[in-house]
């Protein structure tokens, strides 16, 4: 075998090998590393690509093994991103599998729905005018736009944080659509345009937290600065199982016309649809702390003294349910968390409640009685950094940690002793936390924990009220 001897420098030698008439042999690797073709450019200048496999065999089995080659290395290029595996996260596959076949599931149940929409509007129906139709197409465009707005403006900082539970709503509002629109054609008059316009907006819901929640599980997925790449070969996939969903699709529309066994299949297919997506989204494996993952955290830390990877904390989170209740040592649900939308959020009620302060966020709390919990917000100051967001909530959690006997008749009572328990908190500033979760494989660096309008407040000394007011 020859001895291959890399450059020490590019071009430089590159052109004086070729100036010397020196064969020479090139690796073609992608971005990952991987192997992908072998070149040799000979002493007399000519170039030829070696073959991948270091196995001699026939003509015709050559050939073969060169189309199989070929066909495969198109598949991969067509659906999966250049250098995969290594270039993308190792939960990417298993939730395009899942991804995948749900988008089949979705084609046939659209292609039923299309149907009993055709139906609404009056296809087939002697009674229908096109301008009726035309009028109901503008009030469906205009319900879709608005919700589209609507739900961008109270939902849009929410999604990224809770992702996976948007991934799956998006599919819950768009199945939802589906059976108002099947039962369209069975109502007439103005249900029949309210029912076809709630299922446009709907739609239109679905498509504000499908596209959103996809792009930060693509930011996700991508590691090598590839995300609008990922995204163009999801949505080949997504076509290419939606041609196989359409062929089944037209068997079936053409197959089933009887309106109970419809309602039966789309039953099927939207329960099909809802539980594979909610396989998929457990698959993703998110190694920023949101709200819930760092409670989980943290929980764990103060309870066994070990942090959680992420694998192990996702299979423990809650897709849609979960709330912000957090309980103390001996597990008694005991506060109801939250990051202050404003200053008056913080300081709401103005009397009764125990600040905390840190450099970079101040916390206050007091006893609810109607739900009986300590209310407990989070307010960050000007400068605080994403890590300072997860400090906040673990101080949060420790002090609620601590809470045993805090609540007495109805009251939330703060003792001097009790004050300065809670104050004495350490445990989330522990360096070995921080150390530990990032060997763990957590990216604290990047927080999720805020899920509205993140808020930051400089305290300034103001004399001037107090001038006007001793006037």
């Amino acid at each position: 075998m020859e001895d291959e001897k890399p450059f020490k420098s590019g071009e430089e030698s590159l052109g004086q090998s070729l100036g010397e008439r020196k064969s020479i042999k090139i690796l073609e690797l992608d971005k990952g590393g991987v192997l992908q073709r072998r070149w040799v450019h000979s002493s007399n200048d000519e170039i030829f690509k070696l073959p991948s496999s270091a196995h001699h065999s026939s003509p015709g089995r050559d050939s073969i093994r060169t189309w199989a080659e070929s066909c495969r290395r198109f598949l991969l290029e067509a659906f999966l991103p250049v250098g995969f595996p290594r270039s993308v996260s190792e939960d990417y596959l298993a939730y395009q599998r899942y991804d995948s076949l749900q988008a089949f599931f979705s084609t046939i149940s659209g292609m039923l729905a299309d149907r009993a929409l055709l139906e609404g509007l009056g296809v087939g129906d002697a009674n229908s005018t096109a301008t009726y139709a035309v009028l109901l197409g503008v009030f469906k465009d205009i319900t879709s736009r608005l919700c589209t707005i609507g739900f961008a403006q109270r939902f849009g900082l929410n999604i990224e944080p809770e992702c996976k539970k948007y991934r799956f709503m998006a599919d819950f509002f768009n199945d939802t659509a589906f059976f108002l629109v099947l039962a369209s054609p069975r109502v007439g008059g103005p249900t029949k345009a309210i029912l076809l316009a709630c299922a446009e907006g709907l739609r239109a819901m679905c498509g504000v937290a499908g596209s959103a929640s996809k792009a930060a599980l693509s930011s996700h997925f991508a590691l090598q600065d590839n995300m609008a790449e990922l995204n163009a070969k999801e949505a080949s996939q997504e076509t290419a199982v939606g041609l196989i969903g359409l062929l089944f699709g037209t068997i079936v529309v053409k197959s089933i016309e009887d309106r109970t066994l419809v309602l039966c299949l789309m039953v099927a297919l939207v329960l099909g649809h809802l539980y594979v997506n909610y396989l998929g989204v457990r698959c993703v494996i998110l190694r920023t702390l949101n709200r819930q993952r760092a409670t989980l955290v943290f929980d764990h830390w103060l309870r066994y003294g070990k942090v959680l990877t992420p694998a192990q904390i996702s299979s423990q989170e809650t897709i849609l349910s979960w709330v912000p209740l957090i309980r103390n040592s001996r597990g008694e649900e005991r506060a109801m968390v939250h990051f202050a939308r404003d200053y008056s959020d913080f300081m709401e009620g103005g009397q009764g409640f125990t600040i905390f302060e840190q450099k970079h966020f101040k916390i206050t709390t007091r006893y609810m009685p109607r739900p009986g919990l300590l209310r407990t917000k989070i307010l960050l100051m000007v400068g605080a950094e994403p890590v300072d967001a997860i400090k906040a909530w673990f101080m949060a959690m420790e002090m609620v940690w601590n809470c045993k006997d805090c609540v007495i008749e109805g009251n939330f009572c703060v003792s001097d002793e009790m004050r300065e328990k809670l104050g004495r908190v350490s445990l989330f500033d522990d360096p070995n936390l921080f150390e530990e979760l990032e060997k763990a494989g957590w990216d604290v660096a990047t927080s999720a924990m805020e899920t509205g309008n993140a808020v930051r407040v400089q305290i300034l000394q103001d004399d001037s009220y107090e001038s006007k007011k001793d006037e």
